[in-house]
């Protein structure tokens, strides 16, 4: 039980840590590419923030929803299934 604890956290914290690398890699070596996935982005927290939710909850989401935590969070779970391809054949199941 713990070590099945201990491999989900520590899958968890490696994915975020390769996706920030791969974030810094695409914006370094492919600045117009970076800019343009911002772009995507706030494309999407418009969507998000335009569902027609009551303004009391839609106002919070707007203020915490940022398009670099969007961007992150796509990098992060792209990190996040690249380890899980690389784990699968390893996997007692």
């Amino acid at each position: 039980m713990f070590l099945r604890l201990l491999l989900g956290t520590s899958t968890i914290f490696l994915s975020m840590i390769i996706g920030a690398f791969a974030l810094a890699f695409v914006g370094y070596n492919w600045p117009d590419t970076l800019s343009m996935m911002l772009g995507w982005a706030r494309d999407l927290k418009s969507v998000i923030t335009s569902t027609g939710i009551d303004p009391k909850y839609n106002i919070w989401v707007e203020l915490l929803l940022e398009e670099r935590q969007l961007l992150f969070m796509f990098f992060t779970i792209a990190a996040r299934i690249l380890l899980a391809l690389i784990a699968a054949p390893f996997s007692s199941r």
